[in-house]
């Protein structure tokens, strides 16, 4: 696999019948509607979530959690929302991003809460990110990434959040970051991600394998989808516009970011045409990055 899906401005233009699309999530809930439907792919900001001291504001972002998850879902309030991706019977997986960059705390107990809200007992909620056998216990998962870059796999975002079900992480470095679409199909998780849900709040644009202050910046969103590779694109445009003006010109990712096209075309786990992704973007326009 050698192509890499790069995304200009213009993809991701809506038309003005966007609003007229009947779109939700599908019959599954685990999976985005295709055909008829566009792929979901919904971004809420809020340029007050993060104090001068980054603190996050826990009332700003529970409401920034339930427009999105609205928004991403197609029904009428958070709730009902998220009475459509878990059941009182199920067992939940969290899945945020714990190194290099993490999703944040507050993020994590947000969605736990919002879960609970919708009938699942506290028990049947846990962090199962590298913990393959508490997956595979689990019937949905909510995959909890940051919005970044990683120096070993191009993009750290979606398709890399399960690297650590492989039991092989080295081996989806460089170039081969195309297969990381593999890993969603492993018995333990596959099937079972109702939602992603990405901390945008302090991206990571580049750097590595420390964290370099320089290329985080406040970004203040969480964007939300049922289909990952809709996600994972919508997150690599974000990206490459904040390289890009980082840089001053084009500034490419290295390892380039393989597994967006690989996860569409080879493993066929969404659609990362841009035609066939409806953006819908509420709230803090400053700074978007992307064009509505």
């Amino acid at each position: 696999m050698s192509e890499y899906c790069h995304l200009t401005r213009r993809d991701f233009i809506r038309d003005g019948s966007l609003g007229a699309l009947a779109l939700g999530v599908g019959s599954s809930a685990s999976r985005a509607s295709f055909g008829g439907a566009k792929s979901i792919v919904a971004i809420v900001r809020d340029e007050k979530v993060q104090g001068a001291d980054n603190k996050v504001d826990p009332a700003a972002l529970k409401k920034m959690l339930d427009e999105v998850v609205k928004s991403a879902t197609g029904e009428s309030s958070a709730a009902a929302g998220w009475k459509k991706l878990v059941q009182p019977d199920d067992v939940v997986g969290l899945v945020p991003t714990e190194h290099f960059n993490k999703t944040h705390p507050e993020v994590i107990e947000a969605v736990r809460a919002a879960i609970q809200e919708a009938g699942v007992a506290p028990d049947r909620i846990q962090n199962v990110q590298g913990k393959p056998a508490a997956a595979e216990k689990c019937t949905a998962l909510i995959s909890l990434p940051a919005l970044k870059t990683h120096w070993l796999t191009g993009l750290g975002t979606v398709m890399k959040n399960y690297i650590t079900f492989s039991g092989k992480a080295s081996s989806f470095h460089g170039e081969k970051n195309a297969e990381l679409g593999s890993i969603w199909s492993l018995p333990v998780i596959k099937g079972k991600t109702r939602m992603i849900i990405v901390d945008a709040l302090r991206p990571l644009c580049a750097g590595g394998p420390q964290v370099d202050p320089k290329y985080v910046w406040n970004y203040n969103g969480l964007m939300a989808g049922a289909d990952p590779v809709a996600v994972e694109a919508t997150a690599l445009k974000i990206l490459m516009a904040k390289r890009n003006l980082v840089k001053g010109e084009t500034w490419e990712i290295t390892p380039p970011p393989l597994c967006v096209a690989a996860a569409d075309k080879e493993y066929k786990l969404g659609t990362s045409d841009p035609a066939k992704i409806a953006l819908k973007v509420l709230g803090w326009e400053k700074d978007l990055l992307i064009s509505v």
